[in-house]
């Protein structure tokens, strides 16, 4: 009995959180969820907590049934002080439009609860995207203002970009700083450490930078196209042009640079042939792709929900993921 009792009490204390407390805006939303989601220990308190204030944030047209439920309030006050109805008609009066007002916030608490789920499902489906998973795993890498110094080829040699193979080899001791080996037609080099190529921190050389990881992305897909927003785009913009004058500086200078922009499609496609043994990037998509299917499960159980997703927004924020 005791159980039952606290079980309603806590129910009504949530039911009560979705309407009287601070509304924030979706972006405080946002950025509480994936500060939350990018944390090394996910709380569960703060995920409740996320969930009832983000529930409690939604608009609803429901809302707009309160003047109704307010009017047959005053007019029954009205009426029955006019009139003397017998006792059990106010009763019954009285009992009809509480049953309306807890149907109303019942009504009210079920639709915030399915705008804030589509919400924040389209936030988790977009994590799909190709342009979101770069831009995180960018910001990730703490920027070295420093340039890292990139060695030169020792051997001068007559060839094209495309002539070049740069290997990505397992590093037992660390799993994102695979080491390198160049082949140049039939040539090969020693196996490399990716400082060689400016590919680390210059604050810690056990560290990959930026620019490995768009190295990384090459080896997977050889080309990419970055959709994020234009301060974004900048910011890759640069990156990229600093991998492709690290590769000019260490094989020395072509007619061409060896990674190029295609102006009309904005797609990013490297000359030098990468070849990634350790399959880094396909890992980390991987990862995502569980963590994304954990979070729809965690965070929406009802599979309907999902369906209530506006497709066309799904699929223009999807773009630039496969290609």
């Amino acid at each position: 009995m005791l159980v039952f009792i606290k079980n309603n009490i806590e129910k009504s204390r949530n039911l009560i959180s979705l309407f009287y407390g601070p509304r924030y805006k979706r972006k405080d939303i946002l950025n509480r969820f994936h500060k939350w989601r990018k944390s090394e220990v996910r709380s569960d308190s703060e995920k409740n907590s996320i969930i009832i204030e983000g529930t409690r944030s939604q608009y609803t047209e429901q809302f707009k049934n309160w003047k109704w439920i307010i009017i047959q309030t005053v007019l029954w006050l009205a009426i029955s002080i006019k009139y003397d109805f017998h006792h059990i008609i106010n009763l019954m009066a009285f009992f009809t439009i509480l049953n309306q007002f807890i149907q109303n916030i019942l009504s009210i608490a079920q639709e915030k609860r399915q705008i804030f789920n589509s919400f924040i499902t389209q936030e988790i489906i977009a994590m799909h995207s190709f342009s979101n998973l770069l831009w995180e795993e960018i910001s990730a890498v703490k920027n070295d203002d420093d340039n890292i110094f990139t060695e030169k080829l020792e051997k001068s040699i007559e060839f094209e970009w495309t002539d070049i193979t740069i290997e990505l080899l397992p590093n037992e001791y660390n799993n994102q700083l695979p080491f390198l080996r160049v082949h140049i037609g039939n040539e090969k080099s020693n196996i490399l450490n990716p400082s060689s190529l400016g590919l680390v921190k210059s604050s810690d050389h056990k560290q990959q930078n930026e620019l490995f990881i768009l190295l990384k992305i090459f080896g997977q897909y050889g080309h990419f196209i970055f959709d994020g927003h234009n301060t974004q785009k900048r910011s890759i913009d640069e990156l990229v042009r600093k991998l492709s004058q690290n590769l000019i500086f260490y094989f020395g200078e072509k007619d061409l640079d060896p990674i190029q922009q295609d102006n009309d499609t904005g797609r990013w496609e490297c000359f030098i042939n990468v070849d990634d043994k350790t399959n880094c990037w396909h890992k980390i998509e991987q990862k995502r792709n569980k963590d994304i299917a954990l979070l729809l499960e965690s965070w929406v159980p009802l599979k309907e929900e999902i369906e209530k997703i506006d497709k066309r927004e799904e699929s223009y924020r999807m773009k630039g993921y496969e290609w």
